[in-house]
Formats: structure tokens, C-alpha cells, sequence
């Protein structure tokens, strides 16, 4: 996989898991990319994006399917704020290109995975860069 930064979103994609670290605390998502050392939440909406690229390569039109039947948001709407999330993990590291589409699920796939209909409110996904780890645990915070 490549891992040069992102700035227009790739037809399939897949969370750099080779050089980030995360947990879902609270039902949003903590990143920290182990080479920058920067740190980063999601919202739900934009964890519930970085759970599906987690493991399978996924198209954008995809994950729009799946917000828009998780939030019940238009599917229009789902989709541009999709690709402007994607771009966004993508120039900041955490987003890589995938290698063929042989896993690429399709949106009926995603969308009937059996997850929860109805997750709450819907706000466009967010990702929220905190600062470098190190300066963390230097201010003892």
C-alpha cells in the first residue's frame, strides 16, 4: 500500500492501520499516527466511517450508502460529506490508496451489515487534530 498523504479521494481506500494506533472510547473514535506522533478524535459519524475502512477497502459511494441508512440522511448529502472526510484523513496521513478492489464490498453489503439503524443525531463526520502525544504527556495533562 502506498502511504503518501491524500488529497482527492481514490475509488477505494483503507485505513493506514500500519502506522496508526486507535480505540473507540465513549463511542468516538482517539487516533494517534505513530510516526507523527499527532492525536486526533472523531466524532461518531466519522468513526462510524473509520470502522468500515478499518479492514476492507471501501468506495466512497459505499460508505455514503452506509451513513446514509445509518443517519438517515440523503444519500447526496451523505456523499459529499463523505469525500470531504476522506480527504481530510487522507492529508493528514490516516487514509491510504488501496491495492486492487478484489475486497472492495459493495453498498449493499455495507448497508445491510445488520448495524444499528437510527445511531442519533446525525453531524457531518469530524476529524479534530489535538496536537502532537508527546506534548501530552510532556504538559502532564
Amino acid at each position: 500500500m502506498d502511504s503518501e498523504k491524500i488529497t482527492q479521494v481514490p475509488d477505494t481506500y483503507i485505513a493506514n492501520t500500519g502506522k496508526v494506533a486507535w480505540r473507540i472510547v465513549d463511542g468516538e473514535g482517539v487516533i494517534v499516527h505513530v510516526d507523527s506522533s499527532a492525536y486526533y478524535g472523531l466524532n461518531a459519524s466519522g468513526t462510524c466511517i473509520w470502522e468500515a475502512i478499518l479492514t476492507t477497502p471501501l468506495t466512497t459511494e459505499a460508505i455514503a450508502t452506509h451513513v446514509s441508512a445509518r443517519y438517515g440522511l440523503a444519500r447526496e448529502a451523505a456523499l459529499r460529506d463523505v469525500e470531504a472526510f476522506l480527504v481530510t484523513l487522507g492529508g493528514e496521513g490516516l487514509l491510504v490508496r488501496a491495492e486492487g478492489a478484489a475486497g472492495v464490498r459493495s453498498d449493499r453489503t455495507r448497508a445491510s451489515s445488520g448495524e444499528s439503524q437510527g445511531a442519533g443525531a446525525y453531524e457531518p463526520p469530524a476529524l479534530i487534530r489535538f496536537g502532537e502525544l508527546e506534548q501530552l504527556v510532556l504538559s502532564g495533562e
